[in-house]
């Protein structure tokens, strides 16, 4: 559940630019009185291959655990955020509440009107310090703040010109749990400035996973790569449109047993800017 609610909240990239002279003034942050409607779809499929000591084999049926292991997740999230009228310290308050959280059988994972509340900038990603929701376990909502909270600390972009053909790279470092172990990887992203006209930026997007274990136990050798676009919506200062695809191979080996992983995964998210009247 964890690792499905990481995913929902890693929802693709917040940008914020300006336009002079086809240069794009490059800076992160939300507008005051402006309102966000964003749809996320992601699918994910995974297939981890178990090899070993007969032992170690006999383990892993006994916990019925099948192998190869077979998983495919998707959830069809959409959220609004909302944000209010800019004090004289640059701050204004928003609210995200989420509309539909969805996963692949239709049920739902974050109840209909659950609600957070906190403070942004313009210059800075919203920190969150409440959250709302009936009906719902208390230790479940706090791993939604949290991850929420944590998304966004680490959402850190740099402020930058960028002329057409002109790229920015931005590295984030995942821990992803697989079969009980840590990976940890390090994800480069490069946005490339593709063209641009008065109403939007088009950008082509490439990702590169590098596996950074540190764990001796384990010698682990891997990577991943993704590719897509993005689209900003210069006027709002936002992305309107962001998609990604994602290739990942993973190769585990520890004295009594071996892990081969395979993972494929399509991301889309929409968003729809609207002015407070």
């Amino acid at each position: 559940m964890k690792k499905l609610l990481l995913l929902l909240f890693i929802s693709g990239t917040f940008c914020n630019y300006g336009q002079s002279n086809q240069v794009l003034d490059f800076k992160a942050g939300y507008s005051p009185e402006s309102n966000y409607l964003q749809t996320t779809f992601n699918s994910s499929d995974y297939e981890v291959l178990y090899s070993g000591s007969e032992k170690f084999l006999d383990v892993l049926k006994q916990n019925g655990t099948t192998n190869p292991t077979k998983i495919k997740n998707a959830f069809n999230l959409e959220t609004i955020s909302k944000t209010g009228k800019i004090d004289k310290s640059g701050n204004f308050p928003i609210t995200i509440e989420y509309l539909k959280s969805l996963d692949a059988n239709g049920k739902t994972i974050i109840p209909n009107g659950t609600m957070l509340y906190g403070k942004a900038s313009s210059s800075a990603m919203p920190v969150m310090d409440s959250i709302v929701s009936k009906g719902m376990e208390e230790s479940f909502k706090q791993t939604i703040f949290q991850t929420v909270q944590s998304t966004f600390s680490q959402v850190i972009l740099p402020q930058k010109k960028l002329k057409v053909g002109e790229s920015f790279i931005q590295e984030n470092p995942l821990t992803l749990p697989v079969a009980g172990i840590n990976i940890e990887m390090q994800i480069t992203t490069t946005y490339t400035l593709k063209s641009m006209n008065s109403k939007n930026g088009f950008f082509d997007v490439s990702q590169t996973y590098t596996i950074k274990m540190s764990d001796a136990r384990f010698e682990t050798t891997g990577a991943g790569v993704g590719k897509g676009n993005l689209i900003y919506d210069i006027p709002n200062h936002f992305i309107s449109e962001n998609t990604l695809g994602m290739d990942f191979d993973l190769h585990v080996k520890h004295p009594d047993f071996n892990l081969d992983m395979k993972s494929k995964s399509d991301f889309k998210q929409t968003c729809q800017i609207t002015k407070n009247k």
